[in-house]
């Protein structure tokens, strides 16, 4: 990535390149480096060069490109997501227009709380069962009295599971409590 004009100048003024450098020095303000852009033009013309700004692209960018050192991979995605959010878009189903009852919605995730937490315990290798998701669930987990619970490793990640889900489940409820759409 080019952070000054000074990483191509010397390029540009060893070849003679006065064509090129015309054509970076339009890309250059095309993407709103005009500060570069100038230096080129103004270096090659102390040179005794003829540059004459050519951009070579049809349209400006619709994003501001970085003044930092940043992947040009991230500034292709960028690109790229300007150039197609649109079209994509066209293809999803508009925003509902009405708001979701929040509890209702809460009580669909509570619903599905064992079995989700025993898949995503399973995956992570714990030995769990429903009966034991359901225990820690109902509160009948006590690792402070309970010398079984306390050395129960796969009880406590289904505890720890409990505790994030609920604490996801807060989150969402607050998203949904607030009815902002879209």
């Amino acid at each position: 990535m080019v952070s000054s004009a000074s990483d191509i100048l010397h390029s540009l003024l060893s070849g003679g390149h006065s064509k090129i450098a015309g054509r970076l020095a339009g890309s250059f303000r095309n993407i709103g480096r005009d500060n570069i852009a100038e230096n080129i033009i103004a270096t090659m013309k102390s040179a005794g060069y003829t540059v004459n700004e050519n951009d070579p692209f049809e349209d400006k960018p619709s994003i501001i490109f970085s003044v930092r050192e940043v992947s040009p991979y991230v500034n292709r995605l960028r690109m790229s997501w300007a150039a197609m959010r649109e079209p994509v878009l066209k293809h999803f189903p508009p925003a509902p227009g009405t708001a979701i009852d929040t509890q209702t919605y809460l009580k669909q995730v509570d619903d599905i709380y064992v079995t989700d937490a025993y898949h995503s315990l399973s995956i992570e290798g714990y030995q769990v069962t429903k009966e034991l998701i359901e225990r820690v669930r109902n509160g009948n987990w006590n690792p402070d009295s309970d010398e079984h619970d306390r050395n129960q490793r796969n009880a406590l990640a289904a505890r720890g599971y409990w505790q994030a889900f609920q604490a996801v489940k807060e989150s969402v409820g607050k998203v949904l409590g607030k009815n902002r759409w879209g």
